[in-house]
């Protein structure tokens, strides 16, 4: 008998007599080699461009298009670098060479230019991938190998040693009371995330890089229509951000060769033509999902801080906070970019026109480990809190050098969903109180979130919303 409020299914495993429908949408589909438009590879500071002309029928695939590099890590001096040589990259190194890409389409810029590409690059990569994904693709694509929490500005490469044992001898035999312990590496040289990404690099080793790009547009599926000329400009990164060096040791990467692959694809003459006819009375629509990365600087010194219009105007949906030194930031040798310090942070309050998400900030306690709060924004943030899903960073780690919170502003809480979210407008505040004073300078970095829409017309003129 059936519940009086239920209704009738059926099951899968007994549709006999259907087939999968097909796809005869696209009658061609290839990845073609693109090269830089000009030769600046062997300078340490030119930008790096290429150039997709839209000519032909064929359509562009952003989601599907790479970029390869072959590289080697060498001294300044050209010199390869050995294995107690003190200059590592740093993490997910492909995208931190470069301290921004502009990306053009016909000529419009639709990138926003903030000098803070690395840091989208790396918090996409932490809070997007679970751990078996990130340790196997992306280690390696990127060489990615997470820093060692609680030693993530250790850089230097010293050997193993023992710790020295007592033995009780008596009448000429050896008494061993424990176990001898493993060899431990000595102060400074504990970052084995560092030490595994040198080891990849000894001694001049040519490598291959290879990912998509953590741009907008191509987070995104649909295809670009033909008739769009896609730029791209590569800005790079100076040597002391990207590498972790011990001075007076130097390091930089060389790199030896860099292309793109291009996935393009032919729709079929009926799907072109249909697609033709509608932009004769509409544009075509691509909505993203917009990221500014902005910082600000918080002085040595300071209790507390309170930052106005960090935002204005169009409020995000999300946004991930953290600190790094500003001595990191700025890329001094020896520090790590990507150190997210607590900072004895007691107090952190979000508003949006003064209005809060929670009722009450987050009042993490660092130095006695009551931030569990701050640790599950983590999951709350990125609509994964209940679920079986996790980023790869603990409980343990969080506290150590993976110190951030994220805070979802949208109504229904689901951020993370592929649909727009109702649009405020107006001014974000971030307030953060320290259990001291602060010892160093610091950057407050904030990785946020927009609804946005940019559009293409039958003249393949590009618009954006922002």
């Amino acid at each position: 008998m059936m519940h009086r409020e239920s209704c009738v299914c059926g099951m899968d495993n007994l549709e006999l007599f259907q087939v999968p429908p097909t796809n005869i949408t696209l009658e061609d589909n290839k990845w073609i080699e693109y090269y830089p438009v000009s030769s600046t590879l062997t300078s340490d500071t030119a930008p790096i461009e290429f150039e997709i002309k839209g000519q032909g029928d064929e359509y562009v695939d952003l989601s599907q298009t790479y970029v390869q590099m072959l590289v080697k890590f060498i001294q300044d001096s050209g010199a390869p670098l050995g294995e107690g040589d003190a200059s590592t990259p740093v993490n997910n190194i492909l995208h931190s060479l470069f301290s921004e890409i502009d990306l053009s389409l016909n000529g419009k810029v639709i990138t926003p230019g903030t000098d803070t590409y690395p840091y989208k690059a790396y918090l996409e990569k932490l809070l997007s991938y679970e751990h078996n994904t990130l340790n196997t693709q992306m280690k390696a694509c990127t060489l990615w190998q997470k820093d060692t929490p609680g030693y993530m500005e250790d850089v230097e490469l010293k050997p193993a040693v023992w710790t020295a044992a007592e033995f009780n001898v008596v009448s000429d035999k050896v008494s061993i009371t424990k176990n001898l312990d493993d060899p431990e590496y000595p102060q400074g040289s504990r970052n084995e995330g560092m030490r595994k990404r040198h080891e990849w690099i000894v001694g001049g080793n040519k490598i291959v890089l290879l990912d998509r790009l953590h741009l907008d547009l191509f987070q995104q599926e649909k295809f670009i229509p033909n008739g769009v000329d896609i730029r791209l400009r590569f800005n790079r990164s100076k040597s002391n951000f990207y590498m972790m060096t011990k001075t007076p040791m130097t390091g930089k990467v060389q790199i030896m060769s860099m292309l793109m692959w291009v996935r393009k694809v032919r729709p079929t003459a009926t799907v072109l033509n249909a697609i033709n006819q509608r932009l004769n009375t509409e544009t075509a629509k691509y909505p993203l999902r917009r990221v500014e990365v902005k910082t600000f600087t918080i002085a040595s010194g300071t209790q507390s801080k309170i930052e106005d219009h960090l935002f204005q105007g169009q409020m995000p949906k999300r946004i991930v906070v953290g600190l790094v030194a500003n001595e990191a930031f700025n890329g001094t040798p020896g520090t790590n970019p990507f150190h997210f310090q607590n900072a004895g942070v007691k107090k952190l309050e979000v508003s949006i026109n003064g209005d809060t998400v929670m009722s009450r900030p987050y009042e993490p306690d660092f130095a006695n480990n009551m931030y569990l709060r701050s640790y599950l924004s983590l999951y709350q943030g990125l609509g994964k809190l209940g679920y079986d899903w996790a980023p790869d960073v603990t409980l343990g780690e969080y506290k150590n050098g993976y110190t951030l919170w994220c805070i979802d502003f949208t109504k229904d809480q689901e951020a993370q969903l592929d649909r727009f979210h109702l649009i405020q407008t107006g001014n974000l505040r971030i307030e953060i109180q320290f259990a001291a004073a602060l010892g160093k300078t610091f950057n407050c970095v904030v990785y946020a979130e927009f609804d946005n829409l940019l559009e293409i017309n039958k003249q393949r003129e590009v618009s954006i919303d922002y």
